[in-house]
């Protein structure tokens, strides 16, 4: 049986979804001249966010696994936007990542484009 008592439309769902991948598009256009990801551009506004972390945390936050993570840190660092430093002397296999000047001048640079993209595509998908 189907419900259709709601169009498309109307359907939260749908416009939470259009909404999203109108952001990503237009979030895309503002990253691409800096040549980072979407997924990059959340690992950075989560360092300039909370100041160094565990890669792990880092990897919880941005939605992927330690290794993908690992991968996204080291290039990130190959550009020089972040740097990992051991975070204890006794046990330097646990290690913190965080912002380099570069990574937070571009966090600051790029945040109200990114905020922009983010306000547009939620009042087109509002309507």
């Amino acid at each position: 049986m189907n419900d259709t008592s709601t169009s498309l439309d109307d359907a939260a769902g749908h416009r939470l979804r259009l909404a999203a991948a109108r952001a990503s598009q237009q979030i895309g256009v503002v990253l691409a001249p800096h040549a980072l990801t979407p997924i990059a551009w959340t690992a950075l506004r989560q360092l300039h966010d909370s100041g160094p972390v565990a890669p792990s945390v880092l990897a919880d936050a941005c939605g992927l696994t330690r290794g993908a993570v690992t991968k996204l840190v080291d290039r990130l660092r190959e550009r020089r936007f972040v740097v990992r430093a051991a975070a204890g002397r006794d046990d330097r296999r646990y290690q913190t990542v965080a912002l380099t000047g570069a990574g937070a001048t571009l966090v600051r640079e790029l945040a109200p484009l990114v905020a922009a993209c983010d306000r547009h595509a939620a009042s087109d998908g509002a309507g």
